[in-house]
Parts: C-alpha cells; sequence; structure tokens
C-alpha cells in the first residue's frame, strides 16, 4: 500500500481482481464441464458461482457510501435481497438437475450399460482446468496473507470463504485425473457430493455475511438510550442509530447533551459509554456528538486535543 493508497482502496482493488479471476474461472470450468459433458466439472461451477456471490457482498460493503469512522457501515436493499433469492433458485435448480442426472447414469450404468457415463475429457482440459484451480488458490493464499494486515471484515470473511472452497477444487483435481484413467464412475458420484457441498458453502454466505449486510436496527434505541443515560454527565441522548449484527460487530451513533461541568471531560464519558455498551453487547464502534445547545452541535472528537482523536485506536475491536 504504497503510492497513497489508503487500505480501503487496496482492499477494494484485491476484490475486484479476485472477482474477475473468479469470473474467468467459472467460465472456463462451465464451457469445459459443458463440452465434455463432465458432472463433476459443472457442479464445481456451481461452487465458483457461490465464491463469487461472496465476493460481491464483500465489495457491496467496501464501497458502501455510508462510511463512517472509514470502516464498512453495512446495509443492503431490494436488489441484494432480489439477486440472493435469484442465485438460491438457480442453485437449487441447477443442483436437484445435476443429481438427478448424474443418479440415472449410476442406475443405467448398474444395469450394465457400459456406455452410462458420458464425460469426455482430455488430458489438454484436464491441464486448463488444473492451471485455473491453482491460480485461484496463489489468490486466495495472497488475500488470506493480506487479510492479517488489513482491517477490512468483508475482506476477512471473502478470503476465508474462498480459501475453504480452494481446497475442495484441489479434490476435484484428484477426480479428474481418476477419470482419465479410465474411473469415469468418479464423475457422477463427485459431482453429487459437490453438490451438497454447494448448498452448504451458500447457507455458509448467507448466515456468515448477509447477515452482516442487514440495515434494520440492532439494538433497540430504548436499551442504548438506558445505558447511556446512566452513565454520570449526561442529560439526554438523542438521534440513537445502530448498524450491524450484536457479538459481532455493532456500530452505535449517538447525540448527547452534557452538563456544562462535564463538557471538558467529554473523552472519558464518552469511553464509558462505549464501555458499557460493549460489556452488554460486545464489539461494537461508537460516534458520539455533543450537543452543547440547540443551536450549535459538534463531533465529540472536536473537543479533544488533536493527537488524542475518539475512538483513540482505528482497528480497536475490528479484527
Amino acid at each position: 500500500m504504497t503510492g497513497g493508497i489508503t487500505q480501503r482502496q487496496f482492499t477494494h482493488r484485491l476484490l475486484m481482481v479476485t472477482l474477475w479471476m473468479l469470473l474467468l474461472i467459472l467460465a472456463v470450468e462451465a464451457g469445459i464441464g459443458w463440452a465434455s459433458q463432465s458432472l463433476s466439472l459443472l457442479a464445481e461451477s456451481l461452487h465458483t458461482l457461490v465464491d463469487g456471490f461472496s465476493t460481491v457482498l464483500s465489495l457491496i460493503a467496501v464501497t458502501s457510501p455510508q462510511r463512517t469512522l472509514g470502516r464498512e457501515i453495512w446495509g443492503h436493499g431490494r436488489t441484494e435481497v432480489a439477486c440472493t433469492l435469484l442465485l438460491v433458485s438457480f442453485l437449487g435448480f441447477a443442483g436437484f438437475s445435476l443429481v438427478i442426472i448424474a443418479l440415472q447414469q449410476m442406475e443405467t450404468a448398474a444395469q450394465g450399460d457400459s456406455l452410462a457415463f458420458l464425460v469426455n475429457l482430455d488430458v489438454r482440459l484436464v491441464q486448463l482446468v488444473m492451471a485455473m484451480i491453482l491460480v485461484q488458490l496463489g489468490m486466495a493464499l495472497f488475500c488470506g496473507y493480506q487479510a492479517k494486515q488489513l482491517a477490512s471484515v468483508a475482506f476477512k470473511l471473502n478470503t476465508s470463504h474462498i480459501l475453504q472452497d480452494s481446497w475442495i477444487s484441489l479434490t476435484l483435481l484428484v477426480v479428474l485425473l481418476g477419470i482419465l484413467r479410465g474411473y469415469r464412475w468418479l464423475d457422477p458420484l463427485f459431482a453429487i457430493l459437490l453438490v451438497g457441498m454447494v448448498g452448504r458453502s451458500v447457507w455458509q454466505v448467507i448466515t456468515n455475511q448477509l447477515p452482516m449486510l442487514l440495515k434494520p436496527t440492532a439494538i433497540a434505541p430504548e436499551a442504548i438510550a438506558e445505558i447511556v443515560n446512566s452513565i454520570e454527565g449526561v442529560l439526554r441522548c438523542t438521534r440513537i442509530r445502530t448498524r450491524g449484527m450484536v457479538g459481532r460487530q455493532v456500530w452505535v451513533e449517538v447525540w448527547l447533551m452534557l452538563h456544562p461541568e462535564y463538557l471538558d471531560q467529554a473523552h472519558q464519558v464518552g469511553e464509558q459509554i462505549e464501555a458499557a455498551i460493549r460489556d452488554r453487547y460486545g464489539p461494537v464502534r461508537a460516534q458520539i456528538w455533543i450537543e452543547e445547545s440547540f443551536a450549535q452541535t459538534r463531533d465529540l472528537s472536536e473537543i479533544l486535543p488533536t493527537d488524542q482523536p475518539y475512538p483513540s485506536s482505528e482497528t480497536d475491536y475490528w479484527e
């Protein structure tokens, strides 16, 4: 990250490179799978499609215009919901079709038909798939290394997901080599296993990443108000907003009116508020505004020395 490139820009570039790489791999796997009638390659292309969807979700988070505190403020609307439903519907239809075809081939083979398995692969096609999978694994390992140094939750989740699926792709290479040696029955059998893994993979994306893109309030404003009003020096709190998921990461914004005697201690009051919310709800990130009068408002950081911004650490609670 040199030349003035911020962490956000660097993360965005890595995600874009990952997305284009996955689209290329998807095209290669689907094309070769269709041409060679390989059910396992078609099933693996569904896996790659889920990885691409995971990357798109991370890009939505990273490029969100709501960037309070310079971090991802997660949110999605009807478009993301519709895309998720379309993806799940397509994966369900395609996966069910592959399983039916695979079972039919295995049933036909059990009846003694030597031509039941239609897969027709050659060495060059397998080498091309191998090259694509190795590129994917190399990119995933590089992103995994970068994820340890970047403070992006979205990037870490996406990288972890792709790394898990990369090892499945390596198993596919072993299956393809077995098919080349004449074990063609491996193709429908592994395709069935892959469809099950695709279901597990998309479920992980929906349960791990999609919930963090929720727009609704994470914590009831009344509960936040009760905590804030219990801190000494707070006269009232208004305009309470929360986003995220309790237990993983919650962003809190609140406007305060402090007693005049506590204005010089605003930083300590803010720390007490954030600590109290964190003790009850887990990891949080708070932005606290001080309302001195109805005509004058300012961010809490403005009443602090320039060398002591609030919050005090850019990476607190986001690792």
